[in-house]
């Protein structure tokens, strides 16, 4: 019942953190808008291997899952404020091919880390490491290349 309990939290938590994500894009800078979002799983990885007891690790699900939902809307905005829209069916698919061979990837790997060494610390480690990595890289990108038009509305171009 834990397990199912877990992954319900988690696909609750990635349907909202999709929205509370777009919502903030639509208002902050975007690298800092996904640095929070990508602390969220940080902190869940931490709480999920922490050896704590019910709630905490649903609480660390949700948090992995906040971090999930955000990722595929973060992936989608950088790509168009960064690259541009002239190419942005092929850079974004390339990019969610990417992050679909990761979401594929982690599992394995966290699975043949346990079958290692009887615990999910090490792997955990790993991905604490690769997310601050992330996050430090983030922080460092400058302006938008292709920051969004803002169009007046007919109503505001009509003079009095």
């Amino acid at each position: 019942v834990t397990g199912f309990r877990r992954v319900l939290f988690r696909s609750i938590a990635i349907i909202v953190g999709r929205m509370i994500c777009g919502w903030c894009l639509d208002r902050f800078w975007g690298p800092y808008v996904a640095v929070c979002f990508f602390v969220l799983p940080m902190a869940g990885i931490a709480l999920l291997g922490g050896g704590f007891a019910y709630p905490v690790p649903l609480v660390g699900a949700a948090f992995c899952g906040a971090g999930i939902g955000a990722e595929i809307d973060l992936m989608a905005f950088f790509i168009s404020r960064y690259f541009g829209l002239k190419a942005y069916g092929k850079i974004y698919g390339l990019m969610f091919m990417l992050f679909n061979l990761g979401t594929g990837l982690g599992p394995a790997l966290s699975g043949r880390a346990f079958d290692m060494f009887h615990s999910y610390k090490q792997i955990f480690a790993v991905y604490e490491v690769a997310l601050a990595i992330t996050c430090i890289l983030l922080i460092r990108l400058g302006a938008y290349a292709y920051p969004a038009r803002h169009h007046q509305t007919p109503a505001a171009t009509k003079t009095a």
